[in-house]
């Protein structure tokens, strides 16, 4: 029987193939928590992960796993002397492989899909070979956010945050 030591102020169903909740009761059960405790920590780790909705969020691929890749070559790209961001295609596939894509994969399992959606491109240097990585892009929901404009809402919401205090 389960524990009622949480007080909710709503609840919620849905419905959900058998085969997903019995994985999830498998992960909660390891976890020492029960089905509605292992939700709940799962919705807040959303919520956590997509940040402030009044805040522009990054325009991001559809795909997690592309997603995932687009922001740590986006961290991992620089531009020394040139506007565009870029990493070397072997810095790229040192930082993106792991136990799901080999070293090997990373080119054409993540760099390239990554390119066909216009994220990043692929380019031969005079020594070496580059990923370009397109600029972060922000959108408020509804428009496309310029990185200066959403630094300027930032400082705005931060200041009237700071007055309510």
């Amino acid at each position: 029987m389960a524990r009622m030591d949480y007080d909710p102020s709503s609840r919620v169903s849905f419905g959900c193939p058998d085969e997903l909740l019995e994985t999830l009761d498998e992960i909660a059960d390891r976890e020492d928590k029960n089905r509605s405790e292992k939700l709940r920590e799962l919705v807040r780790n959303e919520i956590e992960a997509k940040g402030d909705l009044h805040e522009s969020q990054p325009i991001l691929p559809d795909d997690e796993r592309l997603a995932d890749a687009y922001r740590m070559l986006h961290q991992r790209a620089s531009a020394p002397h040139k506007t565009e961001l870029r990493v070397t295609l072997e810095a790229a596939k040192n930082k993106l492989y792991d136990n799901v894509t080999p070293k090997s994969a990373v080119l054409d399992e993540i760099i390239k899909p990554l390119e066909s959606i216009n994220y990043a491109s692929v380019s031969s240097g005079n020594e070496v070979v580059w990923v370009y990585v397109r600029p972060m892009r922000y959108t408020d929901g509804e428009d496309i956010v310029e990185p200066e404009e959403k630094q300027s809402r930032k400082s705005v919401s931060f200041r009237l945050f700071s007055r309510i205090l």
